[in-house]
């Protein structure tokens, strides 16, 4: 191996590495101040379904959709309006009136 091979071979493994740091350091970091932990790592239809949740209240797609932007998600507008309804169709969170949507209760035992 020639010495040009061998540095870009452990330039490949630094950036790895530096990869994995990066990774673990996220993991392990104190949530900021008004960020909402563990919604960038949940599917999108139940990120909506946690926001509603953790609201209280009934909400519109574009609150919800801004609370996921705070929190660090990219999901585009338009598909939080279109996952709302569909959860609402699909019975998985309630509708107070159009446009606004709040959680399903939580089954008690």
């Amino acid at each position: 191996m020639n010495p040009d091979d061998e540095l870009q071979a452990i330039r490949s493994d630094l950036i790895a590495l530096v990869s994995r740091f990066d990774r673990f350091i996220e993991a392990t970091a104190k949530p900021k101040p008004g960020k909402r932990v563990g919604l960038t790592g949940l599917e999108r239809t139940k990120a909506i379904e946690r926001v509603l949740q953790d609201s209280g209240q009934a909400m519109s797609p574009v609150q919800i959709w801004k609370v996921l932007q705070d929190a660090g998600r990219d999901d585009p507008k338009m598909q939080i309006q279109v996952s709302t309804n569909d959860l609402w169709h699909r019975d998985r969170i309630g509708r107070v009136s159009r446009g606004l949507y709040t959680a399903k209760p939580r089954p008690t035992l």
